[in-house]
């Protein structure tokens, strides 16, 4: 089973740590908070028996995450340097640079948690201070707004975060709410998962001459023509090697998938009965299983029926 391991600097309070464990259970996954050799850091570490080259896929990603608190800062310094003065603490283009440093080779995605958040906090509190001074009366109990620590606009979020994009290549990517954030770990390790899978998809687009330049072999005895079906149904939107070798497994030629057709009294029934058909991901992380589906079954059905030359699948 997949293990996400997370730097309790990610998650530092109870409740920010059980939306993480919550999400990470939704999928099947293990999740387990350690400090990692990169501080603010989200990692996954794949089961011993998974092939090498899908092992070596899954350690290949690394998330980093900041909280809105420590980005201002990082931001405010950029601000201050910007305008040629010396700042005690670093950059956001010189914390990024520092990840990519310390990760080497990996794929660093960045995330900031609460952004938006802080400037809607400070948005209140200018609307608060004007009208305090239009009324002359002070906001008093739990309206009222104090704000501690450095300011910075959008405007200069924005600034940092192109600085960083042109210097380090990194993407600053935000999260609004600690719930977000474990939803992103959850759609990080879910993508993380499929990844081995999805590698090579489009490494070859003509996958049909993979074997050679001059197409795939087919004996006298006619060996090899089910090799033929399986990548004749792979030029089709979307099918994958897996869901080409489930539809193989039930139809071993096009003719059978045609009888098969031609025999159900209606085109929903055909369909229905494709969309139902059970896809194995072999080369997932985690062993998968799901349905053709209801698309693909449309496609296959117009694919081996259609009297028309001139149509086109969508």
């Amino acid at each position: 089973m997949l293990t996400v391991f997370v730097d309790p600097a990610v998650a530092p309070l109870d409740k920010q740590k059980d939306l993480i464990l919550k999400a990470c259970a939704d999928i099947g996954v293990i999740c387990d908070f350690v400090p990692q050799r990169v501080e603010r850091t989200v990692s996954w570490y794949p089961p011993l028996d998974i092939q090498p080259s899908a092992r070596e896929v899954v350690q290949k990603e690394i998330m980093a995450v900041m909280h809105a608190e420590e980005a201002v800062c990082m931001i405010n310094s950029y601000i201050q340097m910007r305008q040629g003065q010396a700042s005690n603490h670093m950059s956001l283009r010189d914390w990024v640079s520092s990840l990519q440093s310390a990760v080497g080779d990996k794929n660093l995605s960045v995330f900031i948690v609460g952004l938006h958040k802080y400037f809607s906090s400070h948005k209140t509190a200018a609307k608060q201070k004007h009208r305090e001074a239009v009324t002359g009366k002070p906001a008093r109990g739990k309206n009222k707004n104090v704000l501690t620590g450095p300011h910075i606009t959008a405007g200069d979020a924005e600034e940092a975060f192109v600085e960083v994009q042109l210097f380090t290549g990194c993407i600053i990517q935000q999260v609004d709410t600690d719930e977000e954030l474990a939803q992103q770990i959850k759609l990080s390790t879910k993508a993380v998962i499929e990844k081995p899978n999805k590698k090579d998809r489009f490494d070859n687009i003509f996958s049909f001459l993979e074997e050679g330049t001059s197409g795939l072999t087919v004996n006298k005895q006619g060996q090899g023509l089910r090799n033929v079906w399986k990548h004749q149904l792979m030029q089709l939107k979307n099918v994958g090697a897996d869901m080409a070798d489930a539809i193989v497994s039930a139809y071993p030629s096009p003719s059978l998938l045609f009888q098969a057709c031609k025999s159900d009294s209606s085109s929903r029934e055909t369909e229905k009965l494709l969309s139902e058909l059970n896809v194995r991901r072999h080369a997932s992380v985690i062993a998968t299983n799901r349905k053709v589906g209801k698309e693909q079954a449309r496609r296959l059905y117009t694919f081996i029926t259609s009297t028309d030359p001139e149509e086109i699948i969508k």
